[in-house]
């Protein structure tokens, strides 16, 4: 079931090589199969596809919310951002909170650490976990360029990111 799961990502992935190329032929989908493979290779580790396939599409609806999800964060960042530098005068009050999380597979990790980097006006500086392999959960060190309480920086972050990756991802 596992090596089905890859191969079809593979050919999915050719696939979408294809329709973002605007090549319509096998040579390109070939290419497309061929460069999936090249660049998911070294990360194959990471995708351990222990999901049965009844969980991926239970989950499916949910990995969509989290698409929606980002790119939401992703259009609230721009516009925070371009808010900011466009104004007179320069309010912000950075600063860096501490921000524990829960994952238990390093993908839910890894996902949560770059959406929470995507919310307006964040970055995550730093992530100790216990182990190596980034499976939480852990701590990220996050810094705004807005604080008035960490506790709604964390609350914020919470509501609108870690659910979502969360319900999606574990």
């Amino acid at each position: 079931m596992i090596r089905i799961m890859k191969y079809t990502i593979y050919l999915l992935l050719g696939f979408i090589w294809v329709l973002i190329s605007g090549g319509f032929s096998i040579g390109n989908y070939l290419l497309g199969v061929f460069f999936s493979i090249l660049i998911l290779y070294p990360f194959r580790e990471m995708f351990t596809f222990t999901d049965s396939s009844r969980d991926v599409i239970r989950k499916l609806p949910k990995k969509i919310k989290y698409i929606y999800v980002l790119f939401r964060e992703i259009v609230k960042s721009n516009f925070f951002m371009m808010y900011k530098i466009l104004q007179p005068k320069l309010d912000i009050r950075p600063g860096i909170i501490a921000y524990p999380f829960t994952t238990s597979r390093s993908v839910s990790t890894t996902l949560l650490a770059n959406t929470v980097s995507l919310t307006p006006g964040t970055l995550i500086m730093d992530v100790h976990v216990k182990n190596k392999t980034l499976k939480g959960p852990g701590i990220f060190y996050v810094h705004s360029i807005y604080i008035e309480s960490p506790k709604e920086v964390r609350d914020m972050l919470h509501d609108s990111v870690e659910v979502v990756v969360l319900e999606a991802f574990e």
